[in-house]
C-alpha cells in the first residue's frame, strides 16, 4: 500500500477530497452572462459554472449547483466546511433528493479505494502507522495523515499481529448503497423509539458472556455513522427527528469522532454528512434557540423551484 501510495498519493484522500475531484473531474463550463442579454437579467453579471456531471439531470438550478461543489472544494481544502453538515432546503419537489442521489451513485461508480481488511469501519490503512513514526512517512509522501484506529482494529494489531502494523492485511473496496458500503442513510425515526443505536451500532448481547463490556469484541459497529465513514451519511427529513438524536452529529463534524457503542473510545469519522428537509422544519428548528449547536455545523443551501420556462421544458 506505502509503494502504490509512492506512485500515486490519490489514494489517500479524505471523503470531502474524494467527493470534490470526481464531481469537478466531467468537466466544467463557464458561461459568461454578459455575452447573453437573456441571461444578464436572471443572474446579473455573475459568471455560471455548469458542471458536466449534473447537466444531463438537473436545470434551472445551476446557481444551487455551484453552492454545492463550492462547499466541497472549501472542505476538500480542509476548510471550516470540512467539519459542517452539508444540508438541502426548499420546496416540496424541487429535486433536494435527487440531487443528493446523484452524489451518492457518483460514490458509487467510483475507482475502488484501500482499506484494512475484516474493518467493520473500512478505515484508511495509514491509520496503523504509530505516531511517531507519521512525521517521516508525511514527509516522504508528501501527506497529511489523519486519524486513528477503531477499537476493533486495535485489538486486533495488539492480539492477531503482536503490534506488527506491516503484517495487517489491506483491500481494495467499493462503494454500493444496497450493501451499506461506504453510504450510510438514516431515514425520520419514531420520536417514541429513537435509538442511537441506528447511528453508531450497538453491543452484541449474544457475546456478553464471552467478554467483558469494555472488550472490543463485543461491539456491533454497523450504525450508519460506522457505515458511512470515509463515504456519505444522509440524513432524510434530518429534523422530523428529536434534537436529542442529532447530537452524534455534533462530534462528527466538530471533533471528527463519534460515540462507540458501550464503554469504548471515541471512533475517528471521517464521512460527507448530507442532509435535506422542508422548509417549515427548518424554520420550526432554527426559532429555538437551544439548537444553537447544531445550527453552528450546518452549511444551508436553498434549492428553489426551476422558474425559467425553456429549462423546465
Amino acid at each position: 500500500y506505502l509503494n502504490l501510495l509512492r506512485e500515486d498519493t490519490t489514494s489517500y484522500q479524505l471523503a470531502h477530497e474524494r467527493l470534490y475531484h470526481l464531481l469537478t473531474k466531467p468537466g466544467v463550463e463557464h458561461i459568461k452572462t454578459e455575452e447573453d442579454a437573456r441571461l444578464m437579467r436572471i443572474y446579473g453579471k455573475e459568471v455560471i459554472k455548469r458542471y458536466a456531471f449534473f447537466k444531463d439531470d438537473f436545470f434551472g438550478i445551476d446557481q444551487t449547483i455551484m453552492k454545492i461543489v463550492r462547499y466541497f472544494c472549501s472542505a476538500a481544502m480542509k476548510g471550516e466546511e470540512s467539519r459542517q453538515v452539508l444540508y438541502l432546503v426548499g420546496p416540496v419537489g424541487a429535486g433536494k433528493s435527487s440531487l443528493i442521489d446523484a452524489i451518492k451513485r457518483l460514490l458509487e461508480e467510483s475507482p475502488p479505494i484501500y482499506s484494512l481488511q475484516g474493518c467493520p469501519m473500512r478505515e484508511e490503512p495509514l491509520h496503523l502507522l504509530p505516531k511517531h513514526l507519521r512525521g517521516q512517512v508525511e514527509k516522504l509522501l508528501n501527506i497529511k495523515i489523519e486519524g486513528d484506529l477503531c477499537p476493533v482494529c486495535k485489538y486486533r494489531l495488539m492480539n492477531e499481529f503482536n503490534g506488527e502494523y506491516e503484517k495487517f492485511p489491506v483491500e481494495a473496496i467499493d462503494f454500493s448503497i444496497r450493501s451499506r458500503k461506504g453510504i450510510g442513510v438514516v431515514p425520520p425515526v419514531d420520536p417514541n423509539n429513537q435509538d442511537t443505536s441506528v447511528l453508531v451500532g450497538s453491543i452484541d448481547i449474544s457475546k456478553m458472556d464471552l467478554y467483558p463490556e469494555d472488550d472490543p469484541r463485543v461491539l456491533s459497529l454497523n450504525g450508519a455513522f460506522n457505515a458511512g465513514n470515509r463515504g456519505i451519511v444522509e440524513f432524510i427529513e434530518v429534523f422530523k427527528n428529536d434534537v436529542e438524536y442529532l447530537h452524534t452529529m455534533i462530534t462528527a463534524t466538530q471533533e471528527k469522532s463519534i460515540p462507540s457503542p458501550g464503554k469504548n473510545a471515541m471512533i475517528y469519522f471521517d464521512g460527507v454528512i448530507l442532509a435535506h428537509s422542508n422548509e417549515a422544519e427548518w424554520n420550526k428548528f432554527k426559532s429555538d434557540h437551544t439548537n444553537e449547536a447544531i445550527l453552528d455545523r450546518i452549511v444551508k443551501i436553498e434549492v428553489p423551484y426551476c422558474l425559467e420556462l425553456s429549462e423546465e421544458i
